[in-house]
């Protein structure tokens, strides 16, 4: 029988991707050393680099939290619906946890908001419900 993982000519696959990926390496390193003046000559380089990019890495991070909230709520939905085909097989446990991540992905990065305010500014203040009207007033 013929082996699968020989191509027509006789030499196996895993040594090309080997060699590709060997050689994007040592040009991704070439390439590290001709533009080395780009890149930070200190921590302190380094330091002002991130500090620079804070705000656009907290959108990116709640982006990224909204996005897989949503994914886990749906996950959650197929499932609820698999446990309630298939009982046996489908844990009803699996799309309860899929249902907490859900709720904690989306609610994330507003309680990451609300403690930062409160734990590094000084005018922090109570968050105040809105949109509602009292019943019975």
């Amino acid at each position: 029988m013929k082996d699968m993982n020989l191509i027509p000519w006789g030499h196996e696959i895993l040594p090309i991707w080997t060699r590709i990926g060997r050689g994007v390496a040592v040009a991704a390193g070439i390439a590290l050393l001709v533009w080395e003046p780009a890149l930070a000559k200190t921590a302190g380089e380094i330091g002002e680099h991130l500090a620079s990019q804070g705000e656009g890495l907290g959108k990116a991070v709640s982006s990224l939290c909204y996005v897989g909230g949503m994914a886990a709520g749906g996950l959650a939905a197929v499932k609820l619906k698999a446990n309630r085909d298939s009982p046996q097989q489908h844990p009803l446990s699996h799309a309860i946890v899929a249902g907490a991540m859900c709720a904690g992905l989306l609610f994330l990065p507003q309680t990451f908001k609300t403690a930062g305010d409160t734990i590094f500014t000084s005018t922090a203040t109570q968050n105040q419900v809105t949109g509602t009207t009292a019943i019975g007033n």
